[in-house]
């Protein structure tokens, strides 16, 4: 890590706080400066390059630098840069992206709805659900039920299903109306000498019960 005063990384270590990181740890070792991206690569600010196996967050399926992406958005940001949906409002793009994910959509669909991450994809799908089971006269109907060890985001409602300890602990998570149960992985999960049938099955009962303590009338989603 470079360590002067004026260096990227050790300004990034004053005034940037880093999500899902060990802020301990951060100061002592500093962050990874990423420069540029091309493809597959990303660099660093030492011209160290990396396969970036992960696609950023998930979210570069054609690559870095990609000519065509730079393109559309130059145009679009010269024509309009931004604008919302609140109140009615949409734009030209908005309609033609949510038309054609409505149209390759696997399963049938009738509306997208657009959100900045993950996250808060799946916090609105949880408001969603309340409001479903509300506007249905079925108030007790709220609780939602997800799988230990699965990683659904890192919000407050995204995170209480996520079921992983470490999103939960220092944070009084999962929030109420959260459940868990167990984890689909034969090999770390298995009992000794139990086959995948016989596990799948034994998760299939595990989930029966936790439905059925609860309430079945009480059960939203899974």
């Amino acid at each position: 890590m470079d360590a002067r005063p004026n260096s990227p990384e050790a300004r990034d270590i004053s005034y940037h706080m880093h999500g899902y990181t060990n802020a301990r740890k951060h100061e002592e070792a500093g962050p990874l400066v990423i420069e540029k991206g091309d493809g597959i690569y990303v660099e660093d600010l030492a011209g160290n390059r990396y396969i970036e196996a992960m696609a950023g967050l998930w979210s570069v399926a054609v690559g870095f630098s990609e000519k065509r992406l730079v393109d559309a958005a130059v145009r679009q940001m010269s024509k309009l840069p931004y604008y919302h949906d609140f109140g009615s409002k949409s734009h030209s793009p908005l309609i033609d992206l949510a038309e054609k994910l409505v149209q390759m959509a696997p399963v049938s669909m009738s509306k997208a709805y657009f959100t900045n991450s993950g996250s808060e994809a799946n916090d609105t799908a949880m408001k969603m659900i309340r409001y479903r089971s509300n506007a249905l006269g079925q108030p007790a109907r709220k609780k939602i039920i997800s799988r230990n060890r699965g990683y659904h985001g890192v919000t407050i409602a995204a995170a209480s299903l996520t079921g992983l300890p470490n999103i939960h602990i220092s944070f009084d998570l999962p929030i109420a109306n959260v459940l868990h149960t167990s984890t689909p992985h034969h090999w770390r999960e298995a009992l000794p000498g139990e086959s995948e049938e016989q596990f799948s099955s034994r998760l299939a009962d595990d989930l029966e019960k936790l439905i059925l303590a609860e309430g079945p009338e009480t059960i939203a989603a899974f």
